[in-house]
């Protein structure tokens, strides 16, 4: 087993050992994936130090032979019940469990299997020990951004007036598949006209309109690990109000990455970011948090958000995300991901955010 997965179960332990439990079981796949390299879609995870041991059915029995590090593989025909089969026929009192990741019928399913044992509720309290990322995990990261970067800025050649939204999203998607991404961090958006004020708007097949912000954002998966971000664009020169609305967003987002450094709130963070917003008259069209962290999944902890007081460290990788979204007529976010470092931040998304005119 290698330092890495060495490490990432040492802490776990210490997880364990300060909450009380003697073993845990683990359902949430990239939970598992992250102590186990198992990056199979189902499978059940038992920590009883010093057993790891994951639970597969047959469909998943080679897949995981073949990636998994330090833990050993069995196959049966229902996971859940060997899972806790094996806990009781071991010596142990209390076992904890991700109650923010099972249904309420599986947690009585094994509150039943379990009768006699004390099963606690972790919620998801597990996924902090995922916020600050290893170098493995910073290459992953960085290796996806390499294959998004690459697939857009050739996707940026190859556009065309009167192009459709539906289109340039299928042309990048196609490109990053074929440089090699497992798959995407989510549905690419491509929002132009009045549609780009919707913050989570889905690609369409209409074209992109003259005089229009266009709402690029986009991500993949490399080696598990998601890539996140966000440039918006203009048909053509854009107008004087969108002009100014875009500097505001640009300042905003430069002003939080600048404030990012070890010691300091998340919620900090997005009080830069929202307070000049807001300085600029245009604060309650900031409808949505400033960031959140990207890793094996593509929003987890941290949140850069007024409500989210954890404090950051060095290692962690999260988004500096602003946007004003003026309904029914423009919107613009501009978004990058950072690594937080010993003295700062690094900035880990490659392409500039000066204001960019597609179409001359």
């Amino acid at each position: 087993m290698s330092d890495t997965f060495i490490h990432r179960y040492a802490n776990l332990e210490i997880f364990l050992a300060q909450k009380g439990i003697d073993a845990i079981l683990i359902a949430h796949p990239p939970n598992i994936r992250y102590l186990s390299n198992f990056s199979g879609g189902e499978g059940i995870l038992v920590v009883l130090p010093p057993e790891r041991i994951l639970f597969v059915d047959p469909r998943y029995t080679l897949r995981a032979q073949e990636e998994c590090r330090g833990v050993s593989v069995i196959e049966v025909l229902d996971t859940l019940e060997g899972a806790t089969s094996f806990l009781k026929s071991k010596e142990c009192r209390y076992v904890g469990l991700e109650t923010s990741h099972i249904t309420v019928d599986t947690f009585h399913r094994i509150k039943r299997s379990l009768k006699g044992l004390h099963v606690r509720s972790l919620k998801n309290s597990l996924d902090h020990l995922r916020m600050v990322k290893d170098l493995e995990e910073i290459k992953s990261i960085e290796k996806a951004i390499d294959i998004h970067t690459h697939a857009l800025d050739e996707t940026l050649a190859w556009l065309y007036p009167g192009v459709t939204e539906r289109d340039w999203a299928i042309e990048f998607e196609y490109r990053v598949k074929l440089y090699g991404a497992e798959a995407l961090s989510f549905e690419t958006i491509v929002a132009s006209g009045y549609r780009s004020a919707i913050p989570h708007a889905t690609s369409s097949p209409v074209p992109l309109p003259p005089n229009s912000p266009v709402v690029f954002d986009h991500g993949v998966i490399a080696e598990g690990y998601c890539s996140d971000e966000t440039a918006t664009f203009f048909t053509t020169p854009p107008s004087h109000e969108l002009r100014e609305i875009y500097q505001v967003v640009r300042e905003a987002h430069d002003q939080a990455i600048e404030a990012v450094r070890p010691g300091i709130a998340a919620s900090a963070i997005d009080g830069v970011a929202r307070g000049w917003i807001e300085n600029a008259g245009y604060g309650k069209h900031f409808t949505h948090g400033t960031g959140h962290g990207v890793g094996l999944e593509i929003h987890e902890f941290p949140f850069i958000s007024s409500k989210d007081k954890t404090i950051l460290r060095s290692g962690m990788v999260f988004t500096i995300e602003p946007g004003i979204y003026l309904n029914g007529k423009a919107g613009i976010r501009i978004e990058d991901m950072v690594l937080v470092t010993d003295t700062g931040c690094r900035l880990l998304t490659k392409r500039s955010k000066s204001l960019t005119v597609l179409f001359e």
